[in-house]
């Protein structure tokens, strides 16, 4: 189902999570009663936390990036500057991944200028006249084309033009393997061609699979849809705890005409009762149980991702091995998207390379281990191996160990050295005198 729009209100909170739309009207719930409700829910947003979390670890170091060829100063300027915006090549690519996170994939357009205002490579370059990308969402696409390879034909996309007095236009832009068009509801309709062999827009794909479609199902969608029943559960909640905090007071009285329910008032019953004047409010047992599905909702949404070693979301009688495992799963699975990113990134540029007519040789290293480290634990099991006693060679080894996890921003320099002074004190060590046995007493 491509219910873009639910993936995009669950990121951001806004829609349905905003006006209460995402919430279900009971059948025995008066329409006064839902309107209060939908005006006083809140959203508890796990669900942005949640896809920061599958892509914040891949940018958190910068990429290895080297190129070589006659157009490396183009791509100097173009790694800074991508978009004509300021937007470096780091930045762009991780609000590209976010995207194509949330949605399932996300579609990188490597367009170029249509005239010719700059007449040198010099004045290219000043006058920031040379190809630069944008990204569009799955729900912009609006046709597309693909051969029994999986690569593109054509793609079309649908961008608003301009919102005149309420009323909306839109810009429909088409590229295929040799030329583009450009039409709208109140545009003319332009066109053109290039000599780039392929479609211009290269599609970042959430998750290593065939793809038989450039629209897939987003692999987050039960995660959203979990986060419309968490905000149901929490609306429910706060109506409960509202009726429990200011309760009714009752009183012996029959003349209830006068008397408006609420919290600050009374409700009269018979003063035949025997009973005395008492505060009643619901019982509390529903709000237990909607706290304890809350809880299990917020539990499984992590879970659903192989996050559920995240501080907060694991039972405490979850062994550390299980975690591992679990950790190890979310290591392969960062590891798997960082690589679509990598090869989403060559791609870009060699698109970028063929508008300019020029071969450039590019490569990009993503990193592929996402581990947390934890230095205490490190250290006690490295200490726990120098008490065994073992050669120097483990004792090196052991070293470089404590040194990767204490120091992560060491030089390579300054790891070599303190690597080399052990070496150099075992050598010290092996060659050293023995002690001179002491004197005699008298």
């Amino acid at each position: 189902m491509e219910n873009y729009t639910l993936l995009k209100d669950a990121y951001f909170g806004t829609g349905g999570f905003e006006t209460g739309g995402y919430l279900t009207k009971h059948k025995r719930e008066s329409e006064d009663d839902y309107t209060f409700r939908r005006k006083n829910a809140y959203y508890l947003n796990y669900f942005a936390p949640i896809v920061n979390a599958l892509v914040d670890p891949i940018f958190k170091k910068e990429p290895l990036r080297d190129y070589t060829g006659v157009a490396s100063s183009f791509v100097e300027a173009f790694l800074d500057d991508v978009d004509g915006n300021g937007t470096d090549i780091g930045a762009f690519m991780k609000r590209a991944a976010i995207m194509a996170k949330t949605y399932g994939v996300a579609f990188i357009v490597v367009d170029n200028f249509g005239d010719k205002i700059a007449r040198s490579r010099a004045e290219q370059l000043a006058m920031r006249k040379f190809p630069y990308v944008y990204v569009m969402a799955p729900e912009d696409v609006q046709e597309y084309g693909m051969d029994r390879m999986g690569n593109l034909n054509y793609i079309k996309f649908r961008e608003i033009n301009k919102i005149d007095n309420g009323a909306t236009s839109y810009r429909y832009t088409t590229y295929g393997r040799d030329s583009w068009k450009i039409e709208g509801d109140d545009l003319p309709v332009n066109s053109g061609t290039y000599n780039l062999g392929r479609v211009p827009v290269v599609p970042l794909f959430s998750r290593v699979l065939e793809q038989k479609t450039m629209k897939p199902v987003p692999e987050l969608m039960p995660i959203a849809k979990t986060a419309v029943s968490l905000y149901n559960h929490c609306s429910w909640l706060g109506e409960i705890l509202r009726n429990q905090t200011f309760p009714l007071l009752t009183i012996p009285s029959l003349d209830a005409t006068e008397l408006t329910i609420g919290n600050n008032n009374a409700l009269g019953y018979s003063p035949d009762s025997s009973h005395t004047p008492d505060f009643i409010a619901p019982s509390s047992d529903p709000a237990k149980t909607l706290q304890e599905q809350i809880t299990l909702l917020v539990q499984e949404m992590y879970r659903m991702v192989n996050l559920s070693y995240v501080l907060g979301s694991t039972p405490s009688n979850v062994s550390g091995v299980a975690r591992q495992w679990e950790f190890e799963r979310t290591n392969q699975q960062l590891a798997n998207f960082a690589h679509q990113c990598e090869d989403a990134e060559k791609a870009v540029l060699d698109l970028f390379a063929a508008w300019l007519n020029s071969d450039i040789e590019y490569t990009v290293i993503y990193p592929n281990d996402f581990g947390v480290v934890d230095v205490a634990a490190q250290i006690e099991q490295a200490q726990s191996v120098l008490d065994l006693g073992l050669t120097n060679g483990i004792r090196e080894e052991v070293l470089k160990q404590v040194i990767t996890a204490y120091c992560p921003g060491i030089s390579d320099e300054r790891f070599d050295e303190l690597v080399g002074e052990l070496r150099q004190q075992d050598e010290d060590e092996l060659h050293a005198e023995p002690p001179e046995p002491p004197e005699p007493q008298e």
